[in-house]
């Protein structure tokens, strides 16, 4: 029985397409490409004339392992940072900053230092241990700068920005699936069967998986087929993982390409796969 994951065929799939329709469009003329867009404005300060506008956006990280080393992913929280200034110029060397990172619901807060460029620009990655704790993660900057005004007075600005974005730092998952009657076509019950299991760490530093035992799996299909015009899959019903840590439901077999998602959680990444059913076939990528 052929298997894929979704969170890496489907995003082709999707990118697949999204490129041949850009390409079409481009080519007639009736649209133009996309500009890159702007890092959403955190604060405004103003101080005698001048003003500092500090924009910034961060993303979070899966953490990811090798059970058979017990090697985790480092836990990584990127960030960008885009000053824009007016009434002087901003003093780049006078520039003392941090980056903060803190846990949804915890009292402790990381700092990191950090800098600008003489354009106000600086994009950096903070790397920490993968045993993290997982969740939602505040990134946030403390800063003070100097911009002096054509008169030569200097205003000194202090920004102070506790939650620029909020991101997430998951740990991986993996979804496993089987159907019964894989070849047939002909509209026997079939059962689709599976497991989500989660990457997990034990007290000691010892890696593992861990299967979950509750949560639910989002069951789909494609109707025309992978690479067909369909844009999004047909939904048909969610399956809840019980708590022998397995997920089940009877299809009538068709020739069809299932699709199983593990939308995940604030802690764990989501996952899918695809259940082939129908004459063996290879999705070419």
């Amino acid at each position: 029985m052929s298997q894929h994951r979704t969170s890496r065929t489907a995003l082709l799939r999707r990118g697949l397409v999204a490129l041949a329709t850009a390409t079409t469009l481009l080519a007639g003329g009736l649209v133009v490409a996309p500009s890159a867009q702007a890092v959403p404005v955190v604060d405004l300060d103003s101080r005698g004339g001048t003003v500092v506008k500090t924009r910034m956006d961060a993303w979070g990280s899966v953490i990811e392992g090798d059970v058979t080393t017990d090697k985790l992913s480092a836990a990584k929280v990127r960030y960008e940072i885009d000053l824009d200034w007016s009434g002087g110029k901003l003093s780049v060397s006078d520039f003392d900053g941090v980056v903060t990172l803190q846990r949804v619901g915890a009292k402790q807060v990381r700092q990191f230092p950090v800098t600008v460029d003489r354009d106000g620009k600086r994009s950096g990655t903070i790397k920490l241990p993968g045993t993290l704790t997982p969740g939602s993660y505040r990134v946030g900057i403390e800063f003070t700068a100097r911009v002096k005004r054509p008169d030569g007075r200097s205003m000194w600005h202090r920004v102070d920005v506790n939650n620029a974005e909020t991101v997430s730092v998951r740990r991986e998952t993996v979804l496993d699936a089987s159907i019964t009657n894989p070849r047939a076509t002909d509209g026997r019950s079939s059962r689709i069967t599976g497991r989500v299991r989660a990457l997990s760490v034990s007290a000691d530093g010892d890696v593992y998986w861990s299967t979950l035992r509750s949560g639910t799996v989002q069951l789909s299909y494609y109707p025309g087929g992978l690479f067909r015009n369909e844009a999004e899959p047909v939904s048909v019903r969610p399956l809840t993982i019980d708590r022998h840590g397995k997920f089940t439901t009877v299809v009538p077999a068709r020739d069809r390409i299932w699709v199983l998602d593990y939308a995940g959680t604030k802690q764990l990444n989501p996952d899918g796969r695809f259940v082939v059913q129908g004459p063996e076939r290879s999705c070419g990528c």
